[in-house]
């Protein structure tokens, strides 16, 4: 379990940025001026909860829209060798929020009950999946879905590094 960490750019900073000029701009929970980002609407992060989100929004073929795949999976791969950093252009950036604005995120989270609750134990968390974690990974998902309308209606880019 670790973070996962979001952050919006103008669309043409991916053009003219380096991998190695994007990754060093997606901050960390503990970097100066990660509070100012947040506040800003600029970064997200999440703490644990990055993997279930991913496996509320894709698993079991629900989904077939590729988009479900964006706000967490990324869009354009990085390169070996690369720093471990995801882009996502402004059109999959809008289409990601297309998709996270027209998701019943809660019902998503529910259809994935069991595979959730099995991934919460082979991930080792502390706690057994509950209705509390349920409502965290809903939460954190409604959050995601702000940011990306947020980043979609400003017209920009979305880069990311996290583990999943």
């Amino acid at each position: 379990m670790s973070d996962h960490f979001w952050r919006r750019l103008p669309g043409q900073a991916v053009d003219t940025s380096s991998p190695t000029e994007l990754g060093a701009l997606v901050p960390s929970r503990y970097d100066a001026g990660f509070a100012e980002l947040t506040a800003a609407g600029l970064a997200l992060a999440v703490r644990r909860t990055a993997r279930l989100m991913a496996l509320a929004l894709t698993e079991n073929g629900l989904h077939p829209d590729p988009a479900a795949r964006l706000p967490l999976h990324g869009g354009v791969p990085r390169p070996a060798g690369e720093p471990d950093v995801l882009v996502l252009r402004p059109e999959q950036v809008a289409a990601a929020s297309v998709f996270l604005r027209g998701s019943a995120l809660g019902e998503l989270v529910r259809q994935q009950d069991s595979l959730l609750a099995r991934t919460v134990v082979a991930l080792g968390f502390a706690t057994p999946w509950s209705e509390t974690l349920a409502a965290e990974v809903v939460a954190d998902l409604r959050e995601l879905r702000d940011f990306f309308a947020d980043a979609a209606a400003a017209g920009d880019a979305v880069i990311m590094r996290g583990a999943l």
